[in-house]
C-alpha cells in the first residue's frame, strides 16, 4: 500500500474559499479595537467549519501575529504589544467555554476530550486543527493589518505552525515548547501524513523553534529531530537549558527579535552552531564550529540518562582553537549515551545546535571508570546543574560567614543525583549544608522515574547559621514505599515560607 503523504492529504485544500465573516461584537481596550467573529474554514461533506476568532487591531500599517495556544487556552493579549493579533480557537465548542469553533459531525474528533484512534487521517483532530490554522493564516494575510504575518504556536499549538506549510506560507513562525508526539498512533500511514517530522521538510517560511531541555514529556530529542528534518537554512533552534516548560529571558528575547526581523526588517540573525563528534586516542572529542564572534558560548553535556526529562546538563570547558572550539567528555561507561548541545549568544539572540546523542562503545571508545566523585555540589560551582521548577534561573547569595549558596525561594531542583558521575551507592549518606533566613520547615525531596516523591522534613531557623544534615535514603518517606539511591532522578529543596540557601551536597 502506498503511504499517504502530507501532499496527498492536502491536495484538495481550497486556499481561495470565501471567509463568509459574521461579526459578533466590537470592544475597545488600550487603543485597540477588538473584534469577535466567526469565519468559514474547511468545507466537508456534511458542512463547513466555522472558526471563532478574536482580532486585536492596533493599526492598518502594522504586521499581524497569528497565535495558537494550547487547546482550550484563554488568551488576553497585553496592551503593550506592538502588532495586531489574531487568535483563533481550534479545540471546538466545549462545556464551560462561551465561544468556540464549530465543526461538522464528520470532524467530531476535533472537539472530543479523547482522540479517536480508529478513524482515518481526514477525520482526525490533527487534520481539522491544521485546517483551522491554514484558514486563519490566510485570513490574516488578506484581511488584517499590512498583510505581513507571523505565526506563534505554543505546545500543541506549535504543531499547527509546522503543518501550515502543507498549503500556506507566512513571513515567519515561532514554536514554543514541545509540539507533542502526535499522532500517538502506530499506524505508519497515519504518521506519514500527520506527524510533524513529515512537515518540517516542506517548510515555506523561517521558523524559530524554542524548547526546554528538561520538558516533562521528555521531548527534547523529538524536537531536535523535527528541526534536523528542515531543509531551509534560515531557521533557528534554541534550548533553554535546565528548564521545564520555561522559555526564559533569552527565549522571550529571541521571539521579539525574530518577529522584528522578518516582519519589520530589524537586526541581524546569528548563524547556527554545529557539532562534530569523533574518537581520538580512545577519547571522546567534540569540535564546535560557529561563524561569528559570540558574546557567550556554552557546551552542555548529559551522561547516562536516556529520558530527556531527567537529564543532568553540565557545562563542559571549551578550548578555543584557530577555527572553532574543542572539548572532551570523560567516558565512565562506554555503553551509556552521551547527549550534548551547544548554545551561542550574538546580536541579542541565543541559538543552539540540535542534540547530538552518541554511544561511545559504538565509536570504539572503551569505558574508563573514574574514582567515585564524592562532591556533588559546592558554592564555587555557582548555579550549575540547578534550576527552579516553575520560574527563571536560580541565583547565588552569601549566607553566614560569607559562605555562598544557591538560593531557593521556591522549589529548587537538580538532576545531578541521576548522573552516573554523581549517583549514590547502597548505604551511602548524602550530606547537605544549608541555611535559612527565617524559621520554617524545609522539605528535602527525592523522586524516581515514576515521579514518586519521597520527603524528609527539617525544621530550621536563622539562628542556626549553616546547618549540616546527613541523609540516608531511608530518611526520605513515602508511606510504606521504599527507594534506592540508584533509582533517584531528582533532588529538590522546597522551602515552606521563605528563602533557603544550599552550599554543598557531599557523599560521606
Amino acid at each position: 500500500m502506498e503511504l499517504m503523504t502530507p501532499q496527498i492529504l492536502w491536495k484538495d485544500f481550497d486556499t481561495k474559499a470565501s471567509f463568509d465573516e459574521t461579526v459578533l461584537r466590537y470592544t475597545f481596550d488600550e487603543g485597540r479595537k477588538i473584534k469577535e467573529f466567526y469565519f468559514s474554514g474547511l468545507r466537508t461533506k456534511d458542512g463547513v467549519v466555522r472558526i471563532f476568532a478574536r482580532y486585536y487591531h492596533k493599526g492598518d500599517d502594522l504586521p499581524t501575529i497569528v497565535y495558537f495556544g494550547e487547546p482550550n487556552e484563554e488568551l488576553v493579549i497585553p496592551a503593550e504589544c506592538g502588532y495586531n493579533y489574531l487568535v483563533a480557537d481550534y479545540s471546538g465548542v466545549k462545556e464551560g467555554k462561551n465561544r468556540g469553533t464549530v465543526y461538522p459531525y464528520s470532524l467530531f474528533d476535533a472537539q472530543s476530550d479523547e482522540a479517536y484512534r480508529t478513524i482515518g487521517p481526514r477525520e482526525s483532530r490533527w487534520y481539522a486543527w491544521a485546517s483551522v490554522a491554514m484558514y486563519t493564516a490566510l485570513y490574516a494575510q488578506q484581511c488584517c493589518g499590512n498583510g505581513k504575518v507571523g505565526v506563534v504556536g505554543v505546545g500543541q499549538g506549535g504543531s499547527l505552525v509546522w503543518k501550515l506549510s502543507a498549503c500556506v506560507g507566512v513571513d515567519a513562525g515561532v514554536t514554543l515548547y514541545s509540539t507533542g508526539y502526535e499522532p500517538d498512533i502506530d499506524d505508519l500511514n497515519y504518521r506519514a501524513c500527520l506527524d510533524n517530522r513529515s512537515y518540517a521538510p516542506l517548510l515555506r517560511f523561517p521558523v524559530m523553534e524554542i524548547v526546554s531541555s528538561n520538558e516533562q514529556d521528555g521531548s527534547i530529542d523529538f524536537m531536535s529531530e523535527i528541526f534536523s528534518a528542515i531543509k531551509r537554512t534560515d531557521c533557528r533552534f534554541y534550548i533553554n537549558e535546565r528548564s521545564d516548560h520555561v522559555v526564559g529571558e533569552a527565549g522571550r528575547r529571541n521571539v521579539e527579535l525574530w518577529l522584528g526581523h522578518y516582519l519589520e526588517g530589524k537586526g541581524r540573525i546569528p548563524d547556527s552552531p554545529t557539532l562534530r563528534c569523533y574518537e581520538s586516542g580512545g577519547k571522546l572529542y567534540y569540535e564546535v564550529k560557529y561563524n561569528g564572534e559570540p558574546q557567550e558560548i556554552n557546551f552542555l553535556a548529559s551522561v547516562g540518562n536516556i529520558h530527556g526529562a531527567v537529564r543532568n546538563w553540565s557545562n563542559a570547558k571549551l578550548i578555543k582553537l584557530e577555527e572553532g572550539y574543542l572539548t572532551t567528555i570523560d567516558v565512565i561507561d562506554a555503553n551509556a549515551p552521551v547527549n550534548v548541545f551547544v548554545s551561542v549568544a550574538e546580536f541579542g539572540y541565543k541559538v543552539s545546535s540540535i542534540i547530538s546523542s552518541r554511544i561511545p562503545a559504538k565509536m570504539g571508545i572503551a569505558s574508563r571508570p573514574a574514582k567515585r566523585n564524592r562532591l556533588v555540589y559546592d558554592g564555587d560551582m555557582g548555579i550549575d546543574d540547578w534550576t527552579l521548577i516553575s520560574s527563571e534561573k536560580p541565583s547565588m547569595k552569601n549566607g553566614p560567614f560569607g559562605i555562598s549558596g544557591v538560593q531557593a525561594n521556591q522549589p529548587l531542583i537538580t538532576f545531578k543525583l541521576a548522573d552516573i558521575r554523581f549517583r549514590g551507592v547502597e548505604g551511602g549518606i548524602l550530606q547537605v549544608m544549608f541555611c535559612t533566613m527565617e524559621t520554617q520547615t524545609i522539605e528535602f525531596v527525592i523522586t524516581d522515574a515514576q515521579k514518586r516523591r519521597f520527603v524528609a522534613n527539617v525544621e530550621a531557623n536563622n539562628r542556626q547559621g549553616w546547618i549540616t544534615k546527613n541523609f540516608a535514603v531511608e530518611d526520605f518517606k513515602l508511606q510504606n514505599e521504599s527507594i534506592q539511591w540508584s533509582d533517584v532522578v531528582t533532588f529538590e529543596v522546597v522551602p515552606s515560607c521563605g528563602v533557603a540557601l544550599v552550599s554543598s551536597l557531599l557523599w560521606v
